[in-house]
């Protein structure tokens, strides 16, 4: 890992300080909803996931878990972006990392109510967009395609939002006074 890498992975340490689960939907638990809810051991062991330190989750467990943004929640969505962004910068070569850049897509389905800018702070978003250009620049085929469509289909949005409020770590959804723009 280099300076780029590293300084990277600071400022998203730094970005998504203090996010947690809370009620959110947790790794094991996205592997007993993959499962059509058929394998009472990953609901067994969702009561362990962690949900206060998005940091105390080791790369290799990250790892064992590719679906998570398929089936998490907004909740678990940014509490575990930082940790499959962080890995990746390590690692591009882990199997996480191309499901993490597919993820980052502003039409993914767990965006359809509130848009993906909507449920990151701007620090957070910065964070993002420079996690996908990276990508965009460094990871050869279709990849760093997708990251770097990705990117643009962000700066879109970005550009498109008028009036928001800032989200807090503590996600509630969408205020009476927040403009969702999709």
């Amino acid at each position: 890992m280099g300076p780029v890498e590293k300084k990277l992975i600071d400022r998203i340490f730094r970005a998504f300080e203090g996010v947690t689960l809370e009620d959110g939907i947790s790794l094991n638990m996205t592997e007993y909803l993959d499962g059509y809810e058929s394998e009472p051991e990953y609901l067994r062991k969702a009561e362990f996931d962690e949900r206060d330190d998005w940091t105390a989750i080791p790369g290799e467990t990250l790892e064992m878990f590719t679906g998570t943004f398929s089936f998490t929640d907004l909740k678990g969505f940014r509490f575990y972006l930082p940790a499959y962004m962080s890995a990746s910068l390590r690692d591009f070569t882990l199997d996480i990392s191309d499901h993490t850049l597919f993820s980052l897509d502003p039409e993914h389905f767990t965006f359809e109510r509130i848009g993906l800018i909507n449920v990151f702070t701007d620090e957070q978003l910065k964070c993002i967009t420079e996690f996908l250009k990276y990508a965009a620049e460094n990871v050869l085929g279709s990849f760093g395609e997708c990251a770097g469509e990705n990117l643009k289909k962000i700066q879109k949005s970005l550009k498109a939002r008028t009036k928001l409020a800032r989200p807090t770590n503590s996600f509630s959804g969408v205020r009476p006074d927040q403009e969702v723009v999709e």
